[in-house]
């Protein structure tokens, strides 16, 4: 059984004061034999200091992100520090992290950390949480499949890190006090954990009736769609991608061995009309386009939610939806953040929520297995 506690700051300047004022809400004396943490935080924590004191402080091994915006049953601001307790007396929580990962050592470097995690715990672990850094030359989803290989398709659940900067150029994966741009962070949960894995992505009125099939491509670049030019293919469609508008349009990915479509987004628009995606894109996979809207958002959010309080027995919950939902909310912005903390502090269960720049969360297989995968514009959650 695990035990979840939160606490937040807004403290930045007075590191003893944030350090204290974290430590003052969760009682440390109250803990299990094994813990863990996760830090959800604006990017000025980890320059002043508090996230490595903080660290410093706690009895065990913490790992986290810097996110556009954290939550949980305290209250959300785009400028504070949450900090999540996971506790229990059967599951352990064992961290560590990769040196900087580039195009050339990523697949290496995600290795050797997990082998090194692995050598300290009995087993293999139940689950995985992990948060990646956003790299320019090395996309989210070929992290996620290095990892998946190298745990061998142990369910893993976490983030791409992100900030209020959408260039992503001051972002950071922490562990242990230590922060790097480019770290990829590990905990393992050994024991006995059951985790359910929640994932809303668009509702199905906002998605294409008619599917289409990849018929050029190379990873994450799709080049044709149906035999035709990709551009050339959504202007049929009445779409005009531009590099202005790019980030706006997902695309619906039915992979084989997926039961449900995996939305993702488009990233780069090349000079030949090509475009990169967010994740894999197979010849002979099939396709559709799909549309984002405010109202659309926010019902992926309530279905989401709605699935997270039928979890009855649920004792911790995480959940990651896409930094895109906050900003395409525009003018009010701050509406799903609302949603959320109103819906889950009234369940009176604790919960811990921070913007994502790429989910991680599994779906379940037409084999009836969990598979890894990288998504686009969703809501994930992961309920213990």
């Amino acid at each position: 059984m695990i035990k979840m506690y939160t606490a937040r700051t807004s403290e930045i300047d007075y590191i003893d004061e944030a350090v204290n004022e974290i430590k003052s809400q969760i009682d440390l004396i109250a803990l299990k034999k094994n813990s863990g943490g996760l830090i959800f935080c604006h990017m000025d924590f980890v320059e002043s200091g508090v996230v490595a004191a903080l660290c410093k402080e706690l009895p065990f091994s913490v790992i986290g992100m810097t996110s556009m915006a954290s939550a949980d049953e305290h209250g959300y601001s785009l400028f504070d520090l949450t900090l999540t307790v996971l506790t229990s007396d059967d599951v352990t929580f064992t961290a560590g992290m990769t040196n900087s990962i580039n195009s050339d050592n990523y697949t290496a470097e995600v290795d050797r950390t997990f082998n090194h995690i692995r050598g300290q715990v009995d087993s293999d672990p139940a689950m995985i949480l992990t948060f990646m850094p956003y790299v320019r030359d090395v996309s989210g989803y070929e992290v996620v499949d290095a990892m998946d290989k190298a745990c061998h398709g142990i369910p893993m659940w976490g983030s791409i890190t992100n900030n209020m900067d959408f260039n992503y150029e001051t972002v950071q994966t922490i562990c242990n006090g230590e922060n790097l741009p480019k770290g990829v962070a590990m905990m393992f949960l050994n024991g006995p954990v059951e985790p359910k894995f929640i994932v809303s992505s668009i509702p199905e009125r906002n998605i294409g009736s008619n599917r289409a099939i990849i018929t050029k491509s190379e990873g994450a670049i799709l080049y044709e769609i149906n035999d035709l030019p990709l551009l050339e293919f959504l202007a049929n469609m009445g779409l005009v991608i531009t590099k202005e508008n790019i980030t706006t349009t997902p695309i619906m990915v039915y992979y084989d061995d997926s039961e449900e479509a995996v939305a993702l987004g488009f990233y780069t628009l090349f000079e030949d009309g090509s475009v990169l995606t967010g994740g894999k894109m197979p010849p002979g996979t099939s396709v559709a386009v799909g549309s984002i809207d405010a109202q659309g958002i926010f019902e992926s959010a309530e279905t989401g939610l709605k699935q997270v309080l039928d979890c009855k027995d649920r004792q911790a919950t995480l959940l990651l939806p896409c930094v895109t939902r906050y900003i395409m909310l525009a003018p009010d912005q701050e509406r799903e953040l609302r949603l959320i903390t109103e819906k889950l502090t009234a369940s009176g269960s604790p919960f811990m929520m921070g913007y994502s720049g790429g989910e991680i969360c599994p779906m379940r297989g037409q084999d009836g297995k969990l598979h890894n995968r990288f998504h686009n514009y969703t809501f994930c959650a992961c309920v213990l």
